[in-house]
């Protein structure tokens, strides 16, 4: 009854919807993984957003790792090194284009501290930092890297405007050792300019994955819903009597 499975064309239609459905079903186990790491994800800003404050060298310390201070809240004091700031351009916030004005703070043993004052619309003049002694609250952020296809910085002279912050690239022409991460800063004291706005957060949403993982199995159901229904028309063709010839007239 089901012999015309066998034939050529049949098995070539098997061996489609058998890769089809296969393909669809590990771009939903991506998916699913991609959904599972973002809320991973999640769940740890939110953790370190709600811890409170503690001084950048203590933190540094405690994390040798990096990857685990990003994010944390850091207090850190110094004066800025306004003539050394440098602009992150190309930048938007709540639908503006702007820059974010990052300026070296000198700290106590010496070093550097990167702080990113905040964003400051395209329209705006340059901020100047305050003078002083100041006090910076802010979130731990890595050095930025290159993604593949965006602009790079000039590998040499003095930058004033820049695509990301590479601190290994601005230590380059500041003239103290430079603190491996940098701060966004969420609060200062002396205040800073009523120009800049605070650094948006990252989103806490889970994204679209979830979402993804369904319409991948549902595609691969349709797949599969779509060889039964072949299968079950062949075999009706099939199982059709042929037609009675009407017989010619003399």
């Amino acid at each position: 009854m089901y012999k015309f499975l066998l034939k050529p064309k049949w098995l070539a239609i098997h061996a489609l919807v058998v890769v089809l459905v296969a393909t669809m079903c590990v771009l939903a186990s991506w998916q699913w993984d991609r959904h599972v790491e973002r809320k991973a994800f999640n769940e740890t800003l939110i953790q370190r957003f709600s811890e409170p404050p503690k001084p950048l060298a203590e933190l540094l310390q405690q994390y040798p790792n990096r990857e685990d201070a990003q994010w944390r809240l850091a207090t850190v004091s110094g004066t800025y090194l306004e003539q050394s700031t440098v602009n992150v351009v190309n930048v938007s916030q709540d639908g503006r284009a702007g820059y974010d004005p990052v300026t070296p703070l000198e700290i106590d043993n010496g070093k550097i501290v990167l702080i990113n004052r905040g964003f400051v619309p395209l329209d705006a003049p340059q901020p100047l930092p305050p003078t002083g002694v100041v006090e910076i609250t802010g979130r731990i952020r890595l050095s930025a890297e290159r993604r593949t296809g965006a602009v790079s910085d000039s590998a040499t002279g003095v930058l004033t405007d820049i695509q990301r912050v590479d601190i290994d690239r601005l230590a380059k022409q500041l003239p103290a050792p430079v603190v491996d991460v940098y701060l966004e800063a969420v609060q200062s004291d002396p205040a800073d300019s009523e120009m800049l706005s605070i650094i948006a957060p990252p989103v806490f949403g889970n994204g679209p994955h979830l979402g993804y993982v369904g319409q991948w199995l549902l595609f691969s159901m349709c797949a599969i819903g779509g060889w039964i229904a072949l299968v079950v028309r062949e075999k009706r063709l099939l199982q059709k009597p042929a037609g009675k010839q009407t017989p010619n007239k003399p």
